[in-house]
């Protein structure tokens, strides 16, 4: 059974500990703040190495291979997947043909950079590029959209492999009003001037659903229709790139990646005897690398964020031990009432616990908001930093 008495003191306890701190509101508030802020820190920082983790496995599993001009593996694979940094220097994708014919390859999708629209990145890819694109965006219904900007619908939209098809980022469709079917054209260069336009018109045939990656702000173009602009602008022009197949990457999935080291020397080789200057990498690898550094430092944070925590306990104790002593009149008239000291201690312990589980909550909900966003910066800002 149920001790009646028992509760009825426990509530009694709860309505003067409220009561006592709301007679202290600015010490209270305070304290709750400064605990509440080591309490978000310790969580934000285990939370942003959790994100990490699932971000590098996540990110890790969409290539299995990069190939590029020579170029060192890490800002390879940082470019190629979060846009980190420059583009690697062009090559000529025709070269490329009979190095990526190998059976082991699922697939092969090359990625040209070097065009822009009002400074948005232009990127050139092939048929499976834009399908890929096309088919993940069509499955992803996790964010809403605004009703002008038609999401994906591929029964309704023109081939993939129509050469003058774009399909744009949503941030893009959001900030220049873009809608499917409107026209535009691309330029070459980063900050091109007007002569430095292609005369080809692309058909925007899709707007992609927000990602959170930086296809929110790309818009891609089938490689072919790429090409056809670059030879007519090269017939009066002197272009930035210097055949009109440069590309700056492949991405290469295989059909097993126990085949992948065996095929990363075998290209390397053939490239070589060649005489072409290329660079294999692996983003499983770069990116453990990667993961590797920025654990060390996200332990070290975390290890501080207990250090901040210990030292709002600490202010916490020393600030409830200053209350006591002020309030030992308020006691006194306590036991003077008939209260006993077990009421009396109760009462007592209920402030700082009230206060640490508020602290808890608060923090803990503000580092759930953050992590992700603060994991990202962690990620990708921090490295171009």
């Amino acid at each position: 059974m149920v001790n009646i008495n028992w509760l009825s003191t426990a509530l009694l306890a709860f309505q003067h500990a409220m009561k006592s701190m709301n007679y202290r509101k600015k010490n209270t508030l305070t304290m709750l703040l400064v605990l509440a802020f080591g309490f978000y820190l310790v969580f934000l920082f285990q939370g942003i190495k959790q994100q990490l983790i699932e971000n590098i496995d996540r990110y890790s599993l969409k290539s299995d291979l990069i190939v590029s001009k020579e170029t060192p593996g890490m800002p390879l694979v940082l470019f190629s997947l979060f846009h980190v940094g420059s583009p690697p220097p062009g090559m000529s994708l025709s070269l490329l043909d009979e190095l990526i014919s190998h059976p082991e390859i699922e697939y092969a999708i090359p990625y040209a950079y070097g065009e822009t629209h009002r400074g948005i990145t232009v990127i050139g890819t092939s048929t499976e590029g834009i399908e890929q694109l096309t088919r993940h965006s069509a499955d992803n219904s996790k964010y809403p959209e605004r009703k002008h900007q038609q999401p994906i619908n591929s029964a309704t939209l023109p081939p993939a492999n129509h050469p003058m098809a774009a399909y744009i980022g949503i941030n893009i469709a959001n900030n220049l009003g873009y809608q499917i079917n409107d026209q535009m054209t691309i330029a070459d260069g980063n900050e091109p001037v007007l002569k430095q336009e292609y005369k080809e018109v692309f058909t925007i045939a899709g707007i992609l659903p927000r990602q959170n990656t930086h296809q929110d702000d790309s818009i891609y173009i089938p490689i072919e229709g790429l090409i056809t602009a670059r030879k007519k602008y090269a017939e009066g022009h002197t272009p930035s790139w210097s055949s009109p197949d440069d590309i700056s990457f492949i991405d290469i999935k295989l059909r097993d990646r126990m085949a992948l080291l065996a095929l990363e020397k075998s290209l390397t080789q053939s490239a070589t005897e060649q005489g072409l200057e290329i660079t294999a990498a692996m983003p499983a690898r770069e990116l453990e690398l990667l993961y590797g550094y920025l654990n060390r430092a996200t332990v070290s944070l975390i290890f501080k964020s207990f250090v901040t925590l210990g030292l709002c306990l600490l202010t916490l104790f020393y600030a409830l031990t200053s209350n006591l002593q002020e309030r030992r009149q308020e006691i006194r008239l306590y036991q003077t009432l008939g209260m006993s000291q077990t009421y009396i201690s109760i009462m007592a312990l209920l402030e700082p616990l009230l206060i640490i589980s508020g602290a808890l909550f608060l923090g803990f909900i503000a580092s759930e908001m953050l992590s992700a966003p603060t994991a990202d910066f962690f990620l990708i800002e921090w490295l171009i930093n």
